[in-house]
């Protein structure tokens, strides 16, 4: 993460886009969730469709499931593809005096395959959704059928400038400063997919308890156990990592980094930012198709 040109771009944001973005353009959707899960923690919302062997999408922070709404019908035809809310975003929540922590991600993942009776998934996990597919699948070998991890967290070194620039962004005040700003520093390609995005994101800021659950989520990567550098190594399932050139925030030397380190691992670039999967759906759809045909062609199975 180069910090000082994140910090001077972010300044330059506030100061020359803080135009919010027009409500009039594209009309939001929102779906209904198949059902909510109570969890001890939380209640997460779930969305479920198609069918075929299990899928099992999960968004960075800040976002929610309609991140995937690029690339879900397409993968829908060939699997049951499960989206989630991560608590605290969309229409899922942290029960009343959970931690809220990145931290526990993992374990809401786990507690859903079990609930679900999903067995042997593919996972794929952008950003912080990434660092959660890769934590269970450490801890879990058996759980697991693949992984796709794109731009994925976990990975980052915590140098002065990282931690400094985590630490501001755990602060309330910052976080909302740059809460309409910071996303659209970090995705890179402008479509309609990408416009959404920007709009619902624009759109939490309003709702109750999302700048002190997304500072909180911020707060959790300087955690220990967030970083898993030495771990990845014990994955032992085919992993397809890939990652947008242009990413800001996690940048790619990271991606590169754990292909290094993960023995069963594919990495691809994209000319593109933070969320490859909406900011060219189509080339990135082609990929994970190309890696699952070879990879998982003889497991047709739940």
């Amino acid at each position: 993460m180069n910090i000082q040109n994140l910090i001077r771009s972010l300044l330059v944001f506030l100061f020359v886009s803080c135009v919010s973005i027009s409500e009039k353009d594209i009309p939001l959707t929102d779906d209904t969730p198949t059902s909510v899960l109570d969890l001890p923690n939380s209640r997460i919302a779930y969305y479920q469709k198609g069918k075929g062997p299990h899928m099992i999408l999960l968004h960075a922070a800040g976002h929610d499931h309609h991140d995937f709404d690029s690339i879900s019908n397409e993968l829908s035809k060939s699997y049951t593809v499960t989206s989630i809310d991560w608590p605290g975003h969309g229409k899922s929540e942290w029960k009343e005096n959970a931690k809220i922590s990145s931290i526990g991600y993992p374990e809401i993942l786990k507690e859903i395959c079990g609930r679900l009776k999903i067995q042997n998934p593919i996972i794929l996990g952008n950003s912080v959704g990434g660092y959660a597919a890769m934590k269970l699948s450490i801890e879990n070998p058996d759980l697991t059928k693949a992984l796709i991890l794109v731009d994925t967290g976990g990975m980052n070194e915590l140098d002065i400038f990282s931690t400094s620039f985590i630490k501001l962004k755990s602060k309330e005040w910052f976080t909302s400063l740059v809460w309409n700003q910071f996303p659209r520093f970090y995705i890179k390609q402008e479509n309609e997919y990408t416009h959404h995005i920007l709009k619902r994101i624009e759109r939490s800021k309003d709702k109750e308890g999302s700048i002190q659950n997304n500072s909180a989520i911020w707060a959790s990567f300087l955690e220990k156990d967030y970083n898993l550098r030495e771990d990845v190594a014990k994955i032992q399932v085919p992993v397809l990592i890939i990652w947008g050139k242009d990413d800001p925030v996690i940048e790619r030397k990271f991606g590169q980094e754990l292909h290094g380190r993960v023995k069963q691992s594919e990495y691809v670039e994209l000319p593109v930012g933070h969320i490859p999967f909406a900011e060219s759906p189509d080339e990135f759809n082609q990929i994970l198709s190309s890696f699952l045909k070879k990879n998982l062609a003889s497991s047709k199975k739940t």
